[in-house]
């Protein structure tokens, strides 16, 4: 009997840990802006058409702060990828389903 009770509680515990995880909610970072998904990898530059800081992948979140920059033509949204919370910059807008 103690052994089953065992067994129960051990069972118990797993299920209660996993659905705490599970509860956690996702997002980019706690920084203001607007959440929206990438439509392919996209370099995030530390300056539209500037230098490349990393590669970010398609389907993933970005956080855009709310700035924008026109180089010609294109247009330029800053924040950062949910992969790289902590890492700020330019990505075309073009990339993103972002709304501008």
């Amino acid at each position: 009997m103690k052994r089953r009770l065992l067994h129960v509680l051990t069972a118990v515990t797993v299920v209660v840990a996993g659905s705490a995880v599970v509860a956690a909610p996702a997002s980019a970072s706690d920084m203001p802006g607007t959440v929206c998904h990438l439509r392919e990898n996209t370099w995030l530059r530390a300056a539209p058409l500037g230098t490349v800081q990393l590669t970010l992948t398609a389907g993933r979140g970005f956080r855009w702060h709310g700035a924008r920059s026109w180089e010609g033509t294109e247009v330029w949204i800053y924040g950062h990828g949910a992969e790289y919370p902590s890492v700020d910059g330019w990505v075309p807008a073009r990339n993103t389903t972002c709304s501008i």
